[in-house]
């Protein structure tokens, strides 16, 4: 998952035209920033997120985006940033530069109990290993079904399976 330049989408039977990013930042800006807020947890690196995902199509000039493909795209490149975020972040933790309960408040118009939910529920997912994390969140947070999980985790359908089941049951142990 590391290292990888984002996916280029081929449709059969186009010409190629460029990408025009600054019409996919408009439309899909905000669609990128709440993966990045779900997965992330904080809202300063999903900001980063979302300008490290419209940077790199920048920077690559990628052809030929069939504008209905374009929405899943962009969501499997900010899911492969977070994968990369969140490795190092606890990378970060275990040498003592980043505190894993640093968890942010989620938007302006949550209710208190929701504030707190929110806080609570993004500490134990600090606990677990990312693959797990990304899963279980694209599943019960975003509300994504298990293919479409698995297309975003590049992983098979078995795998995101095992994946939501370990992040469920190591939720389960660390409940408050």
């Amino acid at each position: 998952m590391e290292n990888r330049e984002p996916p280029r989408l081929h449709v059969v039977g186009v010409a190629s035209e460029p990408v025009d990013v600054e019409s996919l930042f408009r439309r899909y800006g905000p669609y990128v920033a709440t993966i990045g807020l779900r997965l992330l947890g904080r809202r300063d690196e999903a900001d980063d997120l979302v300008q490290d995902v419209f940077y790199d199509i920048h920077r690559r000039s990628p052809t030929l985006i069939h504008p209905a493909a374009a929405k899943s795209w962009l969501a499997k490149i900010a899911v492969r940033k977070a994968f990369r975020r969140l490795r190092r972040r606890r990378l970060r933790a275990w040498i003592g530069l980043d505190d894993l309960s640093d968890v942010r408040e989620p938007s302006v118009g949550a209710s208190q109990e929701q504030r707190v939910a929110f806080i609570e529920l993004y500490r134990q997912l600090e606990r677990l290993p990312a693959p797990a994390r990304i899963a279980w969140t694209l599943r019960h947070i975003e509300g994504l079904p298990l293919a479409e999980v698995a297309d975003l985790c590049e992983c098979s359908l078995a795998t995101v399976k095992r994946r939501i089941t370990s992040a469920a049951e190591q939720l389960e142990e660390h409940k408050p």
